[in-house]
């Protein structure tokens, strides 16, 4: 049977869970032989012979590796649904990304992408709100929207944590976030901060007339207390959630979404730990793998890279990235190890650009994400000159330049907050 996992000439079924993975065999083992391998490990099979699985239902359950190409060091598997628990994202992991990563006979392997049936996609609710949604949220119909991160990340009091915010949103600002280390510590305890911070959203939207959010972040230590803050969100007149969505962990994101139903929170999901796995293009998963996951599961906002900020991410991989959060209909792209992927009725995921940007970076970022993106800066508004209020100014400045096709240099001669951040930033 274990010869029989490479099959060429097999034609995946409607309902198959398709994987492709990037293979790099050990020293002196053969391509094809760690293929194999990787196929039953990741499915029903082990290290040796073994007698207790009928032949029958072997032949049902066995993988198939129907496109092993050794000159790209690439091959595709695809595996009947019924290995899996369809709902349940950590035992997809444990089986696609799981022992397999530690073979002997593997020097590298990447997971490179996971295309979902239509069985596993109707088992998920994917966002509820999503782009739609959080466009009618605040009212913003045909621009990006505009974010910031409250800097330092750590070490400001509730109330100054909340004045940052007070001032970013009279500046233009659409939407303040917690970074990803701030969570509860004596210094900024979560309740009191959120209390202060919205406090100060609905001062904000009172004097300048816009709808402005505030997301918390809810990181926590327990599946428990998790809910009970972001519950705490919602009773103080939130809108609002951010979760670190890798050091938590995806139990504890499918435990979130269920629990929104009732909660009807905008989840923010901050990437943050991804690159321990994605970074290496030999290695771990590919940070489309998250992206994907994270629309399955249902959160509202992903961070997916700014390719011109400071963040690792080549334009091409963040753009592929951001279509799988955005499209309908992915299609299938082999140059960028990208499967095809039908996402059904399951709505879009609101791509985030963060990582070391500023206003003079607006019109970059227009020209490479289009309109549908969340543009957030931390040190780009909270760094100008004449503080975070003038910082946000200058954000909305520069996208107003950039939304009227006008340059940067001529708009900053009759807005001095663009022009001192032009100034300092270049």
């Amino acid at each position: 049977m274990r010869e029989e996992y490479i099959d060429l000439g097999y034609e995946p079924a409607k309902n198959d869970l398709v994987c492709e993975y990037y293979v790099e065999p050990a020293r002196g083992i053969d391509f094809e032989r760690t293929c194999v391998n990787i196929a039953g490990e990741s499915s029903i099979d082990t290290w040796t012979d073994i007698l207790t699985l009928s032949p029958k239902l072997a032949k049902k359950l066995k993988p198939h590796a129907f496109d092993v190409n050794q000159k790209t060091k690439t091959v595709k598997i695809a595996y009947h649904m019924d290995l899996f628990e369809i709902n349940s994202i950590p035992q997809l992991l444990s089986s696609i990304a799981g022992n397999i990563f530690s073979m002997k006979l593997l020097t590298n392997l990447r997971l490179q992408d996971v295309s979902f049936p239509k069985k596993v996609i109707k088992n998920f609710k994917g966002p509820k709100f999503g782009i739609p949604g959080v466009r009618k949220l605040l009212n913003v119909k045909n621009r990006p929207l505009c974010g910031t991160i409250v800097k330092p990340k750590v070490g400001l009091s509730s109330e100054k944590h909340a004045q940052v915010a007070y001032k970013a949103w009279l500046g233009g600002i659409d939407l303040v976030k917690d970074d990803e280390n701030l969570t509860n510590q004596t210094f900024n305890p979560f309740e009191k901060r959120v209390i202060k911070t919205l406090k100060l959203r609905d001062k904000a939207e009172k004097e300048t007339g816009d709808r402005k959010v505030y997301a918390a972040n809810i990181t926590a230590p327990t599946c428990d207390e998790m809910l009970r803050r972001a519950q705490f969100i919602k009773e103080q007149g939130g809108e609002y959630a951010m979760i670190d969505i890798i050091p938590t962990g995806f139990t504890a994101l499918q435990t979130l979404r269920e629990e929104n139903e009732t909660l009807d929170l905008v989840l923010h999901a901050h990437r943050c730990m991804h690159s321990a796995m994605t970074r290496n293009p030999r290695h771990g998963i590919s940070m489309q793998i998250i992206a994907k996951l994270v629309r399955l599961i249902g959160l509202d906002q992903l961070h997916i890279g700014t390719v011109i900020g400071k963040m690792h991410g080549e334009k091409e991989e963040v753009l592929a990235i951001r279509d799988s959060c955005v499209l309908n209909h992915v299609k299938e792209n082999r140059r960028l190890n990208v499967l095809e992927q039908d996402w059904g009725s399951i709505k879009p995921l609101f791509p985030v650009a963060s990582g070391g940007l500023q206003p003079t970076m607006v019109p970059k970022l227009i020209e490479i994400f289009g309109m549908d993106i969340i543009m957030q800066f931390g040190g780009g508004v909270h760094g100008h000159p004449w503080g975070t209020r003038a910082g946000a100014m200058a954000v909305r400045q520069a996208l107003d330049a950039a939304l009227g096709d006008i340059p940067l240099e001529d708009y900053s001669r009759t807005h001095k907050e663009l022009k001192v951040a032009m100034e300092k930033w270049g």
